[in-house]
């Protein structure tokens, strides 16, 4: 689908603010409230805005800590797309990708305290079935660039 000037305009607004209302949208952007609508259904359909959600801020929520464990699935009969899915289910993983190079999975966590953070290794990632062999990098300070809301 090929985006416009205006269509992004529309999504850099929604970026910024997705509780705004079409009319106030419509208007920062000097266009019909219908027009705006129908854009935000096509950009719906065709599948370039998911959905409409919040951005929780894991400091405020006392998840003080963010990492991100390298992990190394066991050869053979395992499917490290399963083993993924599997370690998603987990309560503190913001995401785990399947990578290329020397480890298999990147798994992003956040947790309240170190000792939380080795627990959450100990009692549920190393009980993931799959997995050979782990290590853990923790992150001092986070920022976000331009892309950070596409995924």
């Amino acid at each position: 689908m090929k985006l416009d000037d205006t269509d992004l305009k529309l999504i850099e607004l929604l970026k910024r603010d997705s509780r705004a209302s079409v009319t106030s949208l419509a208007e920062e952007m000097g266009i019909a409230r219908v027009t705006t609508h129908d854009r935000m259904m096509r950009l719906q359909r065709e599948g370039i805005i998911r959905r409409y959600t919040i951005d929780i801020d894991a400091k405020a929520w006392g998840h003080e800590l963010r990492a991100f464990i390298f992990a190394r699935c066991d050869r053979g009969n395992v499917d490290r797309r399963d083993v993924a899915k599997k370690i998603c289910e987990l309560s503190y993983v913001v995401r785990c990708n399947v990578i290329a190079g020397d480890w298999d999975l990147i798994i992003e966590v956040v947790s309240p305290s170190m000792d939380s953070l080795g627990d959450a290794i100990l009692d549920g990632l190393s009980k993931v079935g799959g997995i050979s062999s782990t290590q853990t990098m923790v992150s001092f300070y986070d920022y976000s660039g331009p892309a950070s809301s596409l995924r």
